[in-house]
C-alpha cells in the first residue's frame, strides 16, 4: 500500500513556493538522492485544470510521446505535494505495451503542484509539474449512497475506443477502465454517525492481454471515488484483456474482456 504523509500543512491555501518546499522535504523519501531533471514538454507532460471545478474529481493527464526521448519510460509516479498522502500513484508500463498517455482522476485537498516523475529504462528520472487550485478534495463526501456503493463494489467496465482511420497494422487503441469502489480516503465523515469513515480504496490494478503486461498501478487515497484510468496501448491482434484490482481489505476483483473488432 502506498502510504506517505506530510507532517503539517503550511497554510490554508498552499502557494507554489510552499508546495515546492513540501516537495523538497518529500523527495528523499520517495526517490532518495537520485537526481531528477525537469522534462522537456516533448518528452513528458502532466496536464490538469488550473482551477478544479470539483476538488474530489480532478482530471489529470500524463503524456509520454512515444517517439520522444532516447530511453523508454518504464514507470511514472504521480504526486500531489499538499495532499495528506502526497504519493498518489505509481504506474508501471509493460515493456511492449506502447503506452504513451495515462489519464485518471484525483482528489486534491489544497492548492498544490501536481507532479509526474517518469523513470526510463536507463534509470533516468524526468519530471513535469503543474499548479492546481483546489480545496477539500480528500474530505469531500462520497457521491454515491453507501448501500449502492456496497452493492456494486468491484464492478468493472472497459471501454475500447476504435483506432484512428489509416492506423498501422498494429493500431494504437485507447482503453478506459472504470471500477466501482468508494475509495474512502479516511478523511471523509459519515453524515449520519458523524464519525470518520475508515480508509478503504483500490490500491492495486493490473492490466494484461493474454498474460502480456500492459499497465499496472499502485495507488493511495488520492485516487478518486470509482477509479477511472484511460490510456492508449498497442494491443495484440487477438487475446482477451484481463483486469485484476485489489483493495486495502485484500478483496480481489477480476474480469476479462474480449478484444473488440477494430472495423479496419
Amino acid at each position: 500500500m502506498i502510504s506517505l504523509s506530510v507532517a503539517a500543512q503550511t497554510s490554508a491555501q498552499t502557494t507554489q513556493e510552499e508546495s515546492q518546499a513540501i516537495w523538497k522535504s518529500l523527495k528523499p523519501d520517495v526517490f532518495g538522492d537520485k537526481p531528477i531533471a525537469m522534462a522537456d514538454p516533448a518528452t513528458l507532460q502532466v496536464i490538469a485544470p488550473k482551477r478544479a471545478q470539483d476538488a474530489g474529481i480532478v482530471p489529470v493527464d500524463i503524456v509520454i510521446p512515444a517517439s520522444a526521448g532516447k530511453s523508454k519510460v518504464v514507470a511514472v509516479t504521480l504526486i500531489v505535494d499538499a495532499n495528506p498522502s502526497p504519493l498518489a500513484a505509481v504506474f508501471k508500463i509493460g515493456e511492449e505495451s506502447g503506452v504513451s498517455k495515462i489519464s485518471t482522476r484525483l482528489r486534491i485537498n489544497d492548492y498544490s503542484i501536481v507532479r509526474a516523475i517518469a523513470e526510463t529504462e536507463s534509470g533516468e528520472l524526468l519530471m513535469s509539474e503543474t499548479y492546481v487550485k483546489a480545496t477539500g478534495g480528500c474530505s469531500a463526501p462520497a457521491v454515491r449512497d453507501p448501500k449502492e456503493a456496497k452493492a456494486t463494489l468491484g464492478i468493472m467496465k472497459l471501454k475500447q475506443f476504435p483506432p484512428e482511420q489509416g492506423a498501422a497494422k498494429q493500431p494504437r487503441r485507447e482503453l478506459q477502465l472504470m471500477v466501482r469502489h468508494p475509495n474512502h480516503s479516511g478523511f471523509q465523515m459519515d453524515q449520519i454517525t458523524r464519525y470518520y469513515i475508515p480508509p478503504h480504496f483500490i490500491n492495486k490494478v493490473n492490466i494484461t492481454q493474454g498474460g502480456r503486461p500492459i499497465l499496472s498501478m499502485e495507488g493511495g487515497i488520492s485516487i478518486s471515488e470509482d477509479p477511472n484510468f484511460r490510456f492508449d496501448t498497442l494491443l495484440q491482434p487477438a487475446g482477451d484483456i484481463e483486469i485484476e484490482a485489489t483493495d486495502t481489505k485484500g478483496t480481489v476483483f477480476r474480469n476479462e474482456f474480449p478484444l473488440e473488432a477494430t472495423g479496419l
